[in-house]
């Protein structure tokens, strides 16, 4: 019954769950409470996939997961050839989604460090702004890389284009990134597409958690400058797209963004409640499955 349990969820949260979410409009009211509820579908996901083959796999020992465990590091418990085979498959899948993290995290490490060093040498400081660079192009952009020695790059087409109200909302929107790290936010969601490409609720996931951290930083951008002209920006800049690594102002659903911040929607307890309680449960529920028994 656990493993059945736990199968049967680890199909809904990576597939339909992550297509409906990817599709609800109410996640704009609270972009926050929504991403902790994409992040619990994301980690009870993989933790219900690899639970169900554990269930399947230990059964014979009795017990729950950490007497499993416990009997096999004591070797009072011996498995079956077929589920110390599916033992291994487990083991096999947590260190593939582990390790496709990890790589992921480093690779994005690396370019960033590339993309600074290049941006130091071809581009301008920005008197007055910490660690701003700007970049002789035509093209109006707007980005930052995160990290501890971050970076926030205009280019000279977006000074020539941006008003003094436009273009501190615009900093004021990548500052915004930089000081939630909402990159740490993205890059699970971005190696779980890798980890898992053939399903289509997992690549729905990536572009929405993006949409939902621009509106978080929309948000936090609106508490020091004015909304219209975020809004303005956003539209002059269009749909010009970050390097590898970073994240632009026009990152995620410009359109949305733009009608969001010239008519904000208002704050609900109800769904960020909601969100919350989803989230938590959804990580209690397999995790308690597993950890009571295989059987019941």
């Amino acid at each position: 019954m656990t493993a059945l349990a736990l199968a049967v969820l680890a199909v809904v949260l990576l597939w339909p769950a992550p297509l409906l979410l990817s599709r609800a409009r109410w996640t704009f009211r609270e972009p926050r409470a929504a991403l902790v509820l994409w992040q619990a579908v994301g980690l009870a996901a993989g933790l219900a996939l690899i639970g169900a083959a554990v269930a399947v796999a230990l059964a014979p020992l009795g017990g729950g997961l950490l007497d499993g465990l416990a009997a096999l590091v004591r070797g009072t418990g011996r498995l079956p050839a077929a589920h110390t085979a599916l033992f291994l498959v487990a083991l096999g899948l947590l260190t593939w989604l582990a390790g496709v993290l990890v790589h992921r995290f480093l690779v994005t490490l690396w370019v960033r460090r590339r993309h600074r060093e290049l941006l130091d040498l071809v581009a301008d400081p920005w008197p007055g702004q910490a660690g701003g660079r700007v970049l002789a192009h035509p093209n109006a952009v707007a980005y930052c890389l995160p990290g501890a020695d971050s970076r926030v790059v205009l280019s000279s087409g977006a000074l020539d284009l941006l008003d003094a109200e436009e273009l501190a909302a615009v900093v004021a929107h990548e500052r915004a990134h930089l000081a939630e790290r909402h990159d740490l936010v993205v890059l699970p969601f971005a190696a779980w597409r890798t980890a898992l490409p053939g399903l289509p609720g997992v690549r729905h996931a990536r572009p929405a958690v993006a949409t939902l951290v621009e509106m978080l930083a929309d948000d936090r951008a609106c508490a020091v400058c004015d909304r219209a002209a975020l809004a303005t920006a956003l539209a002059r800049v269009g749909t010009a797209s970050a390097p590898d690594g970073a994240l632009a102002a026009t990152g995620g659903a410009t359109v949305q963004r733009v009608h969001r911040l010239l008519a904000p929607p208002s704050p609900s307890r109800v769904i960020r409640l909601a969100c919350y309680t989803a989230a938590a449960a959804l990580l209690t529920i397999p995790t308690a499955a597993l950890l009571a028994g295989w059987s019941g």
